[in-house]
C-alpha cells in the first residue's frame, strides 16, 4: 500500500488519507513477474502474535498486515465471507470498541486458486520501506518505481524465496563487479504511546536537520535531489556501533546519541502515521526509539472465551442470539415452520450450530425476531472484566451433572468425574470436558505498553479508517480436564495467608513493578490489578500439573493451557477457585483425547502427586524456595523459577507471574504461611 508522504513542517497538523489499494489488482499487470503470495501463518498467530498493525518477519523480507479496509477487498475477491457465531463475544466486542459492531470474520483465505495455489489472503505491505543492502550498506526507501531496490517474487510455490534486491551493486569499496545483492529491512523504527509507527528519518537524523528540513542542504537545488546514505556498522567495547553516513556531505551521526535518557529529547516529532491504515493523523504524543521486532512494538488487545451453554433448555432470545451470525439472506428463507428441520441441518453443517433437540417453533420463533430486529441489546459501553466474561463458564464448569446430556451444542460436551480420593480434603469438583470451543476477536492494539498491564482504550489503536462493524476472529476446538477447588478450605486458608509478610512482600513488589514498567502518561491503579492469594495457589497449581500432563498426555507443554477462575466473592458473584487445563487447535475436528483421559480419577490423583512430589525440590533450591522480592525488587514470583514451575507463553496465560511453590506446600519450616496443599499426605 502506498501512502501520500505530507510536505508540510514537521510542527504543522494535518491528516492525511488516501484510498484503499486493491493489493490484487496488479498482481497480472506487472513485469517481471511477482506473486502475491509472501508467506503464511497460523489463523491464531494473527491475533497473537503477528496482527494487524504488527511487523511480520519473514525469511527475507518484513511486512505488515494491513486494516480492515483491505481485508475487505479480499472478502469481495472471494465472493464470500468466513463468520464466527457467538453471541456472547460479539456482546463483549460491542463494549469494548462500539455498539456498531456485528459481526466476527475469519480471516479471508481461498483454499485453492484456479491452478491449485491460493492467491487470496490476508493483505499486507512491506514495512519498513527502508532498506539496507547487504553488499554496500547503502540505505534507501523502496518505492516500486525504479529506485535503488527492486523486488523479486517470481517462483510460483515458493513464497520463501520473496526477496528484495539492490542490482549493480559494487560492494563497500565500491570496486567490485556489478552484481545482485540481498536486502534486508533497516531495522530502526519510530513508535509513539498513540499506537503509531513510523520509519525512522534517517536524512533528517544524519544532517541533523530541524522544522522542516529533511533533505541534505548540500544537494538543494537540483532535480529530484537524492542524498545517499550507508549505515555503517562494527563492534565496539560497548557493544554494536551504528553509523549513519551521508556519502554526499560526508556527514555522520552514532545512533548510540538516541539511547539512554539523553536520547528521548532527540528523538523527531511524532507524524501520527497508521502504515497498516495508509493514514497521517494528528498527534501530540512522545515518541521512542524502537528496533523493528522490538517485545513492545505491539500488544493485542483480544477477547477470548469459551463457548458453553448458560442454561440447560435454550429460549427464543438464546437460538436468535446464535443465529444473528447466519446471513440475514440465508435466514430469509425459511418462510415457515416446515423448513426448519433443512434449516437447522444447513446450520449445523456450515456454521457448526446444533439445534437438535430445539423445537421447531422455537427456531421459527428466533427467525422472526431477528427479520424483525426485535433482539435484547444490553447497549453497555464500558469493557467488560475478566471475571465477567468467566463467570458464565464458571457456572457451567461446576455443574457437569447439568450439562452431562447437552446435545444441542456439539462444540461443548462434559461430563462429571469422581475426584481422586486422596485429594477429597481440597478437590471440590473434577470435570472431563470431552469437546469445547474457544473463540477469540481481535479489537485492536497498543505500542509500548501493554494493553492488559494499562487497560486503556483511548490507547487502542485504531484497526481500519472507519469504526469497524466487525472485527477478526477465530476458533479453536479441543478438550480438557476442569478442577475446582474447595472453597471451604480455600477461603479460611487465604485469610490466614494476607497478613504474614511474605504477602506483604508480594503486594510492594507488584506496586513497584506496575510503577516501573509502564509508562509515566498510563496511570494504573495497581492495587486492582494485584491476585488475591487464592489466585497465586490456583495458578501454582494449575502450572505444576501443566507439566506433569505433557509427560503423561503425549502433548507437549507449549500445546497445553491454562484458564483460571480465582476470585473472591461479592454481591454480583460467588467465590471461585478452579482451573480447566485444555489444549486446542483451528482444526475444526479438535484433538484426540489424550488429555481428557487423565481425568480418571486414579490417573489423576497419581498425576496430582508426582507433581507436588517434584514442586517439593527444586534443582536451584535453596535459592528457589526462599526467594523473595526484597524492598527494591519488584519480580512478580516467589518460589518459581524455570526449573520447577513456569511454563511457555503459549501455556500461561498471566506471563508467568502470581506463582509460588509455598502457598501451595510448606518447603521448609519458619516460612511463615501455610501451603494449600499441605493436608495432601504425598505418601
Amino acid at each position: 500500500m502506498t501512502e501520500e508522504t505530507p510536505e508540510t513542517p514537521a510542527e504543522t497538523a494535518y491528516v492525511v488519507e488516501n484510498a484503499v489499494l486493491d493489493p490484487y489488482a496488479h498482481t497480472e499487470d506487472v513485469a517481471p513477474k511477482n506473486y502475491g503470495r509472501i508467506g503464511s501463518m497460523r489463523p491464531t498467530a494473527l491475533l497473537y502474535t503477528g496482527g494487524i498493525g504488527a511487523t511480520v518477519d519473514l525469511p527475507h523480507v518484513a511486512v505488515m498486515p494491513q486494516g480492515l479496509d483491505a481485508w475487505e477487498l479480499a472478502y469481495q475477491r472471494l465472493g464470500k465471507v468466513f463468520q464466527v457465531s457467538e453471541p456472547r463475544l460479539v456482546e463483549a466486542v460491542k463494549a469494548q470498541i462500539g455498539r456498531q459492531v456485528t459481526e466476527l470474520r475469519r480471516p479471508p483465505r481461498e483454499e485453492t486458486g484456479p491452478d491449485g495455489y491460493s492467491t487470496i489472503g490476508v493483505p499486507a505491505a512491506v514495512f519498513p520501506r527502508w532498506l539496507r543492502c547487504t553488499g554496500c550498506d547503502i540505505v534507501a526507501p523502496f518505492d516500486g518505481q525504479g529506485g535503488t531496490f527492486t523486488f523479486v517474487n517470481t517462483i510460483k510455490r515458493r513464497p520463501d524465496k520473496a526477496r528484495f534486491e539492490h542490482e549493480g551493486c559494487r560492494g563497500r569499496k565500491g570496486t567490485a563487479k556489478p552484481r545482485r545483492s540481498p536486502a534486508v529491512p533497516a531495522r530502526y523504527l519510530v513508535a509513539c504511546l498513540d499506537g503509531h509507527l513510523d520509519e525512522f528519518p534517517y536524512w533528517a537524523y544524519v544532517h541533523r536537520a530541524q522544522g522542516a528540513g529533511w533533505t541534505c542542504s548540500k544537494m538543494a537545488g537540483m532535480p529530484n535531489p537524492r542524498t545517499q546514505l550507508r549505515m555503517l556498522e562494527w563492534r565496539s567495547n560497548l557493544g554494536p556501533e551504528v553509523h549513519i553516513h551521508c556519502v554526499t556531505c560526508d556527514e555522520r551521526r552514532s545512533m548510540r546519541e538516541l539511547t539512554g535518557t539523553a536520547g528521548a529529547d532527540r528523538m523527531p516529532r511524532c507524524r501520527g502515521r497508521h502504515p497498516h491504515l495508509g493514514t497521517f493523523e494528528k498527534c501530540q504524543a512522545e515518541t521512542r526509539f524502537m528496533l523493528l521486532g522490538a517485545a513492545n512494538q505491539w500488544f493485542p488487545a483480544t477477547v477470548s472465551l469459551l463457548v458453553v451453554p448458560e442454561s440447560v433448555e435454550l429460549t427464543v432470545t438464546d437460538v436468535a442470539a446464535r443465529l444473528q451470525g447466519v446471513p440475514a439472506e440465508q435466514r430469509a428463507m425459511v418462510t415457515s415452520e416446515a423448513v426448519v428441520p433443512m434449516f437447522k441441518a444447513f446450520v449445523q453443517q456450515s456454521a457448526g450450530l446444533d439445534f437438535a433437540d430445539v423445537p421447531d417453533d422455537v427456531v421459527m420463533a428466533a427467525i422472526t425476531m431477528l427479520a424483525q430486529w426485535n433482539l435484547p441489546d444490553t447497549g453497555r459501553t464500558t469493557p467488560y472484566t475478566a471475571v465477567e466474561l468467566r463467570l458464565p463458564e464458571w457456572r457451567t464448569l461446576v455443574r457437569p451433572k447439568d450439562f452431562a446430556k447437552h446435545a444441542r451444542q456439539s462444540d461443548f460436551r462434559i461430563r462429571d468425574v469422581a475426584p481422586p480420593a486422596a485429594l477429597d480434603p481440597v478437590i471440590g469438583t473434577v470435570a472431563a470436558v470431552d469437546r469445547l470451543k474457544k473463540v477469540n476477536a481481535f479489537v485492536g492494539f497498543t505500542r509500548v505498553d501493554s494493553f492488559d498491564r494499562i487497560d486503556d482504550i483511548a490507547r487502542l489503536a485504531p484497526i481500519s479508517r472507519r469504526r469497524p462493524r466487525w472485527v477478526p476472529a477465530t476458533e479453536d476446538h479441543g478438550e480438557g480436564v476442569f478442577i475446582r477447588l474447595r472453597e471451604d478450605v480455600v477461603g479460611p486458608w487465604e485469610q490466614r495467608v494476607i497478613p504474614t509478610s511474605l504477602w506483604k512482600a508480594h503486594e510492594r513488589a507488584h506496586e513497584l513493578n506496575v510503577k516501573r514498567r509502564t509508562s509515566a502518561s498510563a496511570p494504573v491503579n495497581a492495587a486492582e490489578r494485584f491476585e488475591p492469594p487464592r489466585f497465586w495457589a490456583v495458578h501454582t497449581l494449575a502450572h505444576l500439573l501443566i507439566r506433569q500432563m505433557a509427560m503423561d498426555s503425549g502433548y507437549g507443554s507449549a500445546s497445553l493451557t491454562e484458564r483460571i477462575y480465582a476470585w473472591r466473592s461479592d454481591e454480583d458473584r460467588e467465590a471461585a477457585a478452579g482451573f480447566l487445563i485444555s489444549t486446542t487447535s483451528p482444526d475444526s475436528e479438535g484433538t484426540l483425547g489424550g488429555l481428557v483421559e487423565l481425568s480418571d480419577p486414579e490417573r489423576l490423583g497419581n498425576l496430582v502427586m508426582r507433581a507436588l512430589h517434584k514442586a517439593s525440590r527444586c534443582s536451584s533450591d535453596p535459592v528457589c524456595s526462599h526467594r523473595t522480592p526484597g524492598p527494591d525488587e519488584d519480580f512478580l514470583h516467589g518460589a518459581a523459577c524455570h526449573f520447577c514451575v513456569f511454563n511457555s507463553e503459549t501455556s500461561c496465560e498471566n506471563a508467568n507471574r502470581f506463582l509460588d511453590r509455598r502457598l501451595l506446600r510448606t518447603l521448609f519450616p519458619g516460612q511463615g504461611v501455610d501451603g494449600f496443599l499441605d493436608v495432601v499426605s504425598l505418601g
